[in-house]
């Protein structure tokens, strides 16, 4: 069975077979593109296999001054906190975020410190500065 299409034949059976075994679950992230099927040999995987390349971390998918408007309309910490939690967007997204707002933000910190620091310099300082203006 050396025939290229003899062989794609013989793959696709087997595969059918694994993926109808499937819970339905893994079955829909599989069909959604979530999850993938991947090749791995037959006595298994390497014990160190090669690490891929850490990617540059995606921009956020919107720009951001967009994000930094939206924060500077926002009425309070919560609803501004609230606003970057709900864009979903990673630790190292939100770094960049940081970087572009010009907001330090260190190196090993949390999302949730990274957030309260976009927070505190955005949102945070013109409602601070409304507070003290009001006195």
């Amino acid at each position: 069975m050396t025939d290229p299409a003899d062989l794609a034949h013989e793959v696709l059976l087997r595969v059918a077979a694994f993926v109808k075994t499937l819970p339905a679950d893994q079955l829909a992230d599989l069909a959604s593109g979530a999850a993938k099927l991947e090749l791995v040999p037959k006595g298994g995987r390497s014990a160190n296999p090669a690490r891929p390349a850490k990617a540059a971390p995606a921009a956020p998918s919107r720009p951001a001054s967009e994000i930094e408007a939206m924060l500077a309309g926002l009425g309070t910490r919560q609803a501004a906190a609230q606003y970057l939690n709900d864009l979903k967007l990673t630790v190292a997204q939100l770094r960049e975020l940081a970087k572009a707002l010009s907001v330090a933000a260190p190196a090993k910190a949390t999302k949730a410190a990274v957030i309260t620091a976009i927070v505190d310099a955005t949102t945070g300082r013109r409602l601070d500065s409304l507070a003290l203006s009001a006195r």
